[in-house]
């Protein structure tokens, strides 16, 4: 029963701060300002991996490099421990991909909150500031699809479709990222 909760524990810190990683790549590629409360919350929620990473690892002109490595390593740090807890062999090619469905776990579960969060803050605040970086966060994914399907009465189905999209891709990448499928092949 303990052991149990302790590993729901590690899942839940690990997936936050996997998830402010990424959202931390995310907002460095988008160009947008790290003085907002969300960008402020994923920079001091990760400095503590990324700045000894930056040391070896330099930013590209896009990309935060050193926030894609903190992310790979938290990644298979967490493949490895989850492997040894659940009885699976840790192989040399088994965790490094266990650790690149479980960014791809991160970054879909990042959408989704992201998703939730656009739909309620559009209902109950359109105006707030926090409205704003969400919208300038989502739009990149929500905009494409917006733009593709009818409005009927008004109302956006992009929201509803991405919910379903990544719940669909969630329902195969949840067991590879955990090792289930994975192992049987490594």
């Amino acid at each position: 029963m303990m052991a149990s909760f302790i590993a729901f524990i590690f899942n839940m810190v690990t997936t936050f701060v996997g998830c402010l990683l990424i959202l931390r790549t995310y907002i460095f590629y988008q160009r947008l300002s790290i003085f907002d409360p969300v960008a402020r919350l994923a920079w001091f929620g990760t400095n503590w991996l990324v700045v000894p990473v930056s040391r070896v690892v330099k930013p590209g002109r896009r990309w935060e490099w050193a926030s894609v490595v903190s992310a790979f390593i938290m990644a298979a740090v967490v493949a490895i421990v989850t492997r040894q807890v659940t009885g699976l062999p840790v192989s040399w090619l088994g965790v490094p991909l266990c650790a690149v469905f479980l960014l791809l776990r991160w970054v879909l579960e990042l959408v989704l909150w992201g998703t939730i969060i656009f739909v309620i803050l559009s209902w109950l605040q359109p105006s707030s500031p926090a409205y704003g970086m969400v919208w300038r966060l989502m739009n990149p994914i929500l905009g494409p699809i917006s733009n593709r399907l009818p409005r009927l009465g008004g109302f956006d189905f992009s929201p509803i479709v991405i919910f379903l999209l990544v719940n669909a891709v969630l329902y195969w990448v949840t067991p590879l990222s955990q090792g289930y499928f994975v192992s049987a092949w490594f």
